[in-house]
């Protein structure tokens, strides 16, 4: 792993990997200090290409406008056919050689597959792209590639590679811990685990514990002999004190199996 000498980027890591443990989401990270990852790299974009399931999710876009993310949209989801497989497949010619890094110039290289020919260089054109860097993001133990950091520029000023791997270690710090192997999933942001329920009441306990355990709304509040309403009142309050949205997000957060 390249060593980070930049202070300013050690404290950022430091920073984001606080911001996580607290709950906020990779992207609001990403898009709140997209001003100093596009200063740092000296690019006009930034992508990260993550693995999620059997697809490329490409919805860490770094930009000044919002015009990548249209034209991307416009030339390849409107396809639905972003394959993980396939974009690692262009990938691996370079990569699986040992490469740390490669420089493209024909966007074509990186897309083949999911644009024509004709395509890639009309969204070349419309991106006024001259080259690209392309850097794999690896899971833990630096086996598993998880994804890929995309530097995009938009002229031909001398690259600084030693810019661009520190910004790669960065990226690649915050997303790992969030990275599932087994499901090919990065989760948007930290689910923390509360075993014994800490924040909770005697009767929000007993509440979680029925409605986790696949109870009804209508079945809980009978055999707590509550109404429906004051239980989705406490509902209301659990779901707040731990920052979710739903049942799923809420068993995360306990990791229990509820009887």
């Amino acid at each position: 792993m390249t060593e980070i000498k930049d202070i300013e980027v050690l404290q950022k890591i430091i920073d984001f990997q606080s911001c996580i443990i607290e709950g906020k989401t990779v992207k609001s990270i990403l898009h709140k200090h997209k001003a100093f990852f596009l200063e740092k790299s000296g690019a006009d974009m930034i992508t990260l290409y993550m693995h999620e399931h059997s697809i490329v999710n490409p919805e860490y876009i770094l930009e000044e406008d919002r015009e990548f993310e249209h034209l991307i949209h416009k030339y390849i989801f409107s396809k639905k056919n972003f394959k993980w497989n396939k974009f690692v497949e262009n990938c691996n010619a370079y990569f699986a050689s040992g490469l740390s890094h490669e420089r493209v110039t024909e966007m074509y290289q990186i897309f083949k597959g999911y644009m024509t020919k004709k395509e890639a260089d009309a969204f070349t054109k419309e991106l006024n792209i001259t080259s690209a860097v392309i850097i794999p993001i690896y899971a833990f133990g630096d086996q598993e590639i998880m994804g890929y950091c995309c530097f995009v520029f938009r002229s031909d000023h001398e690259l600084v590679m030693e810019k661009l791997r520190t910004l790669q270690v960065l990226f690649q710090t915050l997303v790992r811990p969030l990275y599932d192997k087994k499901y090919n999933t990065i989760y948007s942001k930290c689910i923390r685990i509360d075993e014994n329920m800490n924040f909770l009441t005697s009767k929000e306990k007993k509440i979680v514990k029925k409605v986790l355990a696949g109870h009804s709304y209508a079945n809980t509040a009978e055999v707590l002999n509550i109404s429906i309403n004051t239980l989705k009142t406490h509902m209301k309050n659990i779901f707040n004190k731990y920052a979710v949205t739903s049942k799923i997000e809420l068993f995360n957060k306990f990791h229990i199996r509820v009887k």
